[in-house]
């Protein structure tokens, strides 16, 4: 797993809940790390590790930690150039919800080792949609739960965004979101600059 992935668990953690809180799950995980390094990658195992004694210390179970986590990536002021290039994807939340099966390949352009969540998207119907998010360890539908509900606010979209299904498969988990876009034109989209303070 990229460090990058890695780190953003540490980093939601101690930004939520404190560096102590950090210390304490590092502790529990029992994986010999005290804090991520971005630009090093780990064993699957290790972010699994991590992640269990996330949500245990937490109080959550792995995909209400991954959503938040997908909450802080789209909401944490020093990470606002991912929600930039997020809403740079399109104009609507339509389409970046059309555009979800490319930003694994997207991703990798910029970072070739980072392995994200592979989502493959069905259109059920003009407003019915839903994501198979394939990954090695659980968690890819929290996590892209969280950054849709909150890029659907930025857009001024309404729509209902939920877990349907999680699975164990040999390569991995595969997971299903559904999302159900309501009103595009909801209510005015947050103002967006590619290269600007908004």
């Amino acid at each position: 797993m990229h460090g990058m992935i890695c780190k953003s668990l540490e980093g939601y953690v101690i930004s939520a809940h404190g560096k102590d809180v950090w210390a304490a799950i590092a502790r529990d995980a029992e994986v010999g790390i005290d804090g991520f390094e971005a630009m090093q990658s780990y064993p699957n195992e290790v972010f699994a590790a991590a992640q269990t004694a996330a949500a245990k210390r937490l109080g959550r179970d792995r995909l209400q930690l991954m959503e938040d986590i997908g909450i802080w990536i789209c909401t944490h002021p020093p990470l606002q150039p991912v929600r930039r290039l997020f809403r740079f994807i399109g104009t609507s939340f339509r389409d970046l919800v059309l555009s979800l099966d490319e930003v694994e390949a997207r991703a990798r352009m910029a970072v070739p080792e980072l392995e994200l969540p592979i989502f493959h998207l069905c259109q059920v119907d003009d407003v019915e949609f839903e994501v198979q998010c394939t990954w090695p360890i659980p968690g890819a539908s929290g996590l892209l739960t969280g950054i849709l509900r909150t890029l659907a606010d930025e857009y001024g979209a309404l729509a209902m965004i939920e877990i349907d299904a999680t699975q164990k498969v040999s390569a991995g988990w595969v997971e299903i979101v559904s999302i159900q876009l309501f009103d595009e034109d909801f209510q005015a989209p947050q103002a967006f600059s590619l290269g600007g303070a908004a």
